[in-house]
């Protein structure tokens, strides 16, 4: 019974997938409360003919959300987007982008040298707000900088590289910021690509040590000015899937983590000092598919306040698409609906409370209900009908302006009223104001720097009356430079060890009662969160709890001024004087519980490009700001590298794979369409060379067109009864729609014949004509698919427009039979000239029959030698043509690793996959129509 009322079940979700085994409709079935009725939400897919993905629409609007429009090699052209606008890429020859457009209106223009690297980038009016210089031949070769970039101008200022070791990382840079201030920063590297040393901007030196799987087992630091060297970490171990197990830190901490035997899921994880004296232990439980549904604290120690029992354990529930829709937890505080930095709060009134989250059909979060002690607090977001732009509101607000909230982009533009945002060129955060004064002084703000897509400069500035204040960090690898206005200059150097971290506070300026090098150790729990932090003795500096969302619940600190150097929080990230996190590509709300732009990657996490982690914060981590991770993800960086190599290699085959399966489809069209060009060129030397076969050539190609004539005409006058009574209804609108609706079903109904005849050698050329076996004019036939009905269509209108403009005979003789009869059609029915249908299908009878007199006539003519040459030669060349294509399919079936293609069909769990297209099978088929080319023009050479 327990089962039956299940939340999840009978929520199963469904893929649609077309002929081509494309999906076409996705379905999630959403239930939130056991025993209710399911919502079915169908994401709606379109793919073009070479199976692309062109238009993706969730199931809450009523347009598409994301729409791309590809160029011919497979490159995306256009990207229209209803969270983050349009864009559109330009791109040359070679695939390099050339010129780009965002939606705010940007222009980007690309310049590269002869080996296709980027040398200038510029923007607008802008020149050269990028420059890329590369090493020559004349450089040094001992430091491997023949080919490589070795400057980097942009708006930050300059990045110089001076050496590269043979694995391909720099081994030192200099950063020069826009104040011409420059740091350098050295790294050597083993043969394996792991750091085996790096020399901060500031002089202190790290040294990891790797077991010989290489997992990291021992870091140690030397600050600058120092003989002694500091065990950051002293030994870590790892099972046979590279978990994690053990970690002694250079605290005497001692961290384990046990894991599930049936699935490699975190178990339990808890840390103790050497004393024994236990600092957090934390077990899980979760759901069948991973979902993490409840966490106890061992560690905890209960409390009680207001006849509550906090007893440290927490719960969670998901619906049916596993977002997060309720837990438990607690807090000191009732929560606040407004942007501040955590202050320490006072655990004397430390309560329970229970959070639960609602979700609109689009996945936006919409709606949180807080219940602290009997007492509600709902924050509420309201979402643009149009997109997933959403700003917070209240019931009894205006509506939100969203058109002057957000940017074209989707960039929110103000942290809340009264506080804008300003974005860069890139779409990157550039400034917020804090506390706008309207002119009457300076404002309050926060100002970035980045480049190349990562932040490296912030700086704070508040004012007074009287006094100015700043605070400005410089991000350089391994090294945080953080300086005031009073003189303190503090490094920050960041240390990896593992889960948790460490961070080293040296201080050029020591502040009162902090010691000159403060080693902090963070004791992180699944999401990376920083929850403890110790000092290098084990004492506890700081703790800190979050509500699901991040937004912090509980703070406790040592000492005042220590806790003012805590900048790392919530999932491992750095918290802003606003409040936002930094993930990398974008800033993160934790109040709002989503991001304050549009996803830089579009659509990888779902067609909402705001919702945060698929809201489901408890099981999932984002890394970057661009992609979100399913717990477990405890990674070292040499995990995240192995991730994200593995999803490169997917994609790449991906590409690799739709790459061939295009190739495979021209080349099998060209095939066809040269077979059909020769076949018909045979028949029509025979015309030539035989009054019989001239005769029965004329006789069915002249039926072939009085039946088409004959069945368009029909169809045409069926829509015209349709008119006549439009007419009588309407009046003359109704007239003209009926002319336009005769004409379109007319042209539509000759055209699909016309294409019928055609692939049935029916309405083939009665005289010889070389240059049908033209391998520029098959090939183009071929990329261009004419072989379907549209296609076909669109180039025929467009070879009779070009034969006009030619103004050779031929193309006038078939403009003539296309365009005349259209004209006189229209200008007799608008006159009402009586006979007005049967008089537009005699003349344009009479005008394919010139036509088809011109090639009867010609037909009757011997071959020229000119000619004759001209289709050995074009045979020779398609000869060439086919060859050529075959080899390139064998790069491509290489490329793909694959031994077939199109192996796809229904029902092939029961029947097996299809036989598909083989190097074996298209090399067979190219064979085939070589030997009939070569047998036409044998019979070419013969006549």
């Amino acid at each position: 019974m327990a089962a039956d009322s299940s939340i999840h079940r009978n929520t199963p979700s469904l893929t649609v997938n077309d002929g081509r085994g494309l999906p076409v409709r996705q379905v999630a079935y959403l239930r939130t409360v056991a025993d209710v009725p399911v919502e079915a939400l169908v994401t709606r897919l379109r793919h073009d003919i070479a199976g692309r993905l062109v238009e993706q629409q969730d199931p809450r609007l009523s347009v598409p959300n994301l729409v791309n429009v590809f160029g011919l090699s497979d490159q995306p052209l256009k990207i229209d987007s209803v969270d983050a606008g349009l864009g559109v890429i330009l791109p040359g020859l070679a695939g390099e982008e050339q010129q780009r457009w965002d939606a705010r209106g940007n222009h980007w223009r690309t310049t590269y040298d002869d080996q296709l690297r980027a040398v200038r980038r510029d923007v607008n009016a802008m020149a050269g707000v990028e420059k890329m210089t590369y090493a020559d031949a004349t450089e040094d070769a001992g430091h491997n900088l023949r080919g490589q970039m070795i400057e980097l101008e942009d708006a930050s200022g300059s990045l110089k590289f001076h050496s590269y070791a043979l694995t391909g990382p720099a081994l030192r840079e200099t950063r020069t910021f826009h104040d011409d201030k420059a740091f350098v920063s050295r790294r050597t590297f083993s043969p394996l690509n792991t750091v085996l040393e790096t020399i901060d901007a500031a002089g202190h030196k790290q040294q990891p040590t790797y077991d010989v799987a290489g997992q990291l087992i021992h870091t140690r630091l030397q600050t600058n000015g120092q003989l002694n060297w500091h065990t950051v970490l002293n030994s870590a171990q790892y099972n046979a899937d590279g978990q994690i197990t053990e970690q002694h830190a250079g605290n005497s901490v001692i961290s384990r983590w046990n894991y599930r035997a049936a699935d490699g899921r975190l178990h339990r994880h808890y840390a103790k000092k050497s004393s024994g004296e236990k600092l957090q232990d934390y077990e899980y439980e979760y759901d069948a598919v991973g979902n993490i549904t409840r966490i106890l604290d061992h560690a905890y120690i209960p409390t009680f306040f207001r006849n509550q029992l906090v007893d440290g354990h927490r719960e969670f529930s998901y619906d049916s698409l596993y977002r997060l829709i309720r837990a438990t937890g607690y807090s000191d505080a009732p929560p606040k609906d407004n942007p501040g930095r955590p202050q320490p709060t006072d655990p004397n009134d430390r309560r329970n409370f229970i959070e639960t989250y609602d979700y609109g059909p689009g996945d936006n979060l919409v709606k949180t209900t807080h219940v602290r002690d009997g007492a509600n607090h709902t924050f509420e977001t309201s979402i643009d009908p149009a997109s997933n732009h959403g700003v917070r509101w209240k019931p009894g607000d205006p509506p939100p302006e969203f058109a002057k909230l957000f940017d074209p982009a989707g960039n929110l533009l103000a942290l809340q009223p009264g506080q804008p945002m300003q974005w860069n060129l890139h779409g990157e955060l550039e400034k917020v104001t804090l506390v706008d004064r309207n002119g009457s002084s300076a404002n309050d703000e926060e100002c970035y720097g980045y480049s190349l897509g990562k932040r490296i400069y912030k700086r704070h500035e508040t004012h007074t009356t009287k006094v100015s204040h700043f605070h400005e960090v410089r991000y350089l690898p391994e090294l945080e430079i953080r300086t005031k206005d009073n003189g303190e200059e503090l490094h920050v150097i960041t240390l990896d060890i593992g889960p948790g971290g460490a961070r080293c506070l040296h201080w050029e300026k020591d502040p009162a009662n902090i010691g000159a090098d403060q080693l902090r150790f963070t004791l992180a729990d699944h999401l990376g969160s920083a929850v403890k932090e110790l000092d290098a003795q084990a004492q506890l500096i700081s703790e800190e709890g979050y509500r699901p969302f991040g937004v912090t619940a509980f703070y406790t600190k040592r000492s005042a001024i220590e806790v003012g150097y805590k900048t790392v929080r919530y999932s491992g990230k750095e918290m802003d004087a606003t409040s936002l996190y930094y993930y990398g590509a974008r800033y993160y709300a934790p109040w709002l519980g989503r991001w304050i732009s549009a996803d830089p990657a579009y659509a990888v996490d779902g067609l909402n490009m705001y919702a945060f982690v698929g809201n489901n914060p408890i099981a999932r981590v984002d890394a970057d700001g661009q992609t979100w991770l399913s717990f477990p993800a405890i990674e070292t960086s040499e995990q995240r590298d192995t991730r994200k190599a593995a999803s490169a290699a997917k994609q790449a085959q991906y590409q690799a794979n739709m790459t061939l399966s295009r190739a495979v489809d021209r080349h099998k069209k060209i095939l066809e369409l040269t077979t059909r060009r020769a076949q018909e060129a045979e028949q029509q030397i025979l015309n030539h060379q035989s009054a019989q076969a001239h005769g029965k050539s004329a006789a069915i190609r002249t039926a072939t067109h009085l039946g088409n004539q004959t069945l368009s005409y029909g169809a045409g006058i069926g829509l015209g009864a349709v008119g006549a009574v439009m007419g009588s209804v309407a009046g003359p609108v109704g007239v003209a729609l009926g002319i336009f609706l005769g004409f379109v079903v007319k042209k539509s109904v000759s055209m699909g014949l016309d294409f019928v005849s055609e692939r049935m050698g029916l309405s083939a050329s009665v005289k010889f004509k070389s240059s049908k076996l033209s391998s520029a004019r098959i090939v183009k036939k071929g990329e261009y698919k004419t072989m379907n009905y549209g296609s076909y269509v669109l180039n025929k209108f467009r070879a009779i427009v070009q034969g006009m403009i030619a103004m050779n005979r031929k193309g006038w003789l078939r403009g003539g039979k296309e365009v005349g009869p259209v004209v006189a059609s229209v200008v007799m029915k608008i006159t009402k000239t009586p006979f007005a249908s049967e008089i537009s299908a005699a003349l344009s009878t009479i005008a394919g029959t010139f036509e088809i007199l011109h090639e009867v006539a010609g037909a009757g003519e011997p071959l020229s030698p000119e000619k004759k040459a001209n289709a050995d030669a074009n045979i020779d060349g398609m000869v060439n043509v086919l060859n050529a294509s075959l080899g390139e399919l064998q790069n491509h079936f290489a490329n793909a690793n694959r031994e077939s293609i199109h192996t796809y069909r229904p029902l092939n769990k029961v029947f097996g996959s299809a036989p598909g297209d083989s190097m074996a099978s298209l090399a067979d088929a190219t064979g085939h129509t070589i030997a009939q080319l070569r047998r036409t023009q044998n019979l070419i050479r013969a006549a």
